[in-house]
């Protein structure tokens, strides 16, 4: 439960950070680029694992302490940067924005809370 708020205070922490210190687009940017540079520190760590470079506890740790923060707040950013981007349109976009930068805080609490 702990784990899983810590990480919920990473999403939500670079998504407050894209709402207020940075452009929208430059939100964007480094949230797309901070999410793909997550999503291939977890490949290689997958891969290092399948070929018995190193083992698969160790493996799990270290996305778990490097691939999964980094990927929330890649994610937060690019989120962030998209509903301020889709505020000056309106309309069905800004909204479909917001709720699917809403989606995982609140699938976070929901796991955080699950019995």
């Amino acid at each position: 439960m702990l784990l899983v708020l810590a990480l919920l205070g990473f999403y939500l922490g670079s998504l407050a950070m894209a709402f207020a210190f940075t452009l929208p687009r430059q939100a964007m940017v480094q949230g797309i680029g901070l999410f793909g540079v997550a999503c291939l520190a977890a490949l290689t760590l997958w891969l290092l694992t399948k070929s018995n470079l190193i083992e698969a506890w160790l493996s799990i740790a270290m996305i778990g302490v490097v691939a999964l923060p980094g990927g929330l707040i890649g994610l937060g950013l690019a989120l962030g940067g998209f509903v301020r981007t889709t505020l000056r349109h309106g309309g069905w976009k800004h909204y479909l924005a917001c709720l699917g930068a809403a989606a995982p805080a609140g699938l976070g609490i929901l796991a955080a809370f699950a019995l």
